[in-house]
């Protein structure tokens, strides 16, 4: 039998927090060298603040990335364009609708808490999924943005439960 499977990538939206917080860590280390001659260890702190900026600065840029295999889908982010995290893993099966964001059959589940894992830009190809995740007692609705491909095997493995 012939393995389903697709994968698909999506930029996460730089949120505000992320550039607030490195405003702060500008301002800081030019704090820091402005306050050198007054301050002697100053310069020592900034130029530490700037290492650790260096360092730490691929890390605000973040990405989804969606896998599905024969019924699963799995969600990770991945930090910097390296370091990757596993969020979940839902089976489509035990779904109760994925649908387009717009779409009537999600109508009844709009009250369902969001787990977002989507761009956060506004896009025609959001989708959503309503499901009662393992180990929890609500349903929730989980956003993504899947490709044509994948939301094709998703409606070929499961036609009932995925619309279009």
């Amino acid at each position: 039998m012939e393995q389903s499977y697709s994968e698909a990538n999506v930029k996460k939206k730089t949120g505000i927090g992320t550039i607030a917080i490195k405003t702060l860590w500008i301002a800081v280390i030019v704090i820091m060298f402005v306050l050198t001659p007054v301050f002697r260890y100053a310069l020592i702190i900034a130029v530490a603040a700037t290492a650790f900026l260096i360092w730490y600065w691929p890390r605000f840029k973040k990405e989804w990335e969606y896998v599905f295999c024969d019924g699963q889908l799995d969600f990770d982010i991945i930090s910097g364009g390296e370091k990757r995290k596993h969020i979940m893993r839902i089976e489509i099966e035990s779904a109760d609708v994925v649908a387009p964001i717009g779409a009537s059959a999600l109508d009844g589940y709009r009250h369902l808490s969001v787990l977002d894992y989507s761009s956060q830009k506004p896009s025609e190809n959001r989708y959503g999924i309503a499901i009662r995740l393992p180990k929890q007692e609500e349903k929730v609705m989980i956003l993504f943005e899947p490709d044509e491909r994948m939301v094709q095997l998703m409606k070929t493995k499961c036609p009932n439960i995925v619309k279009s």
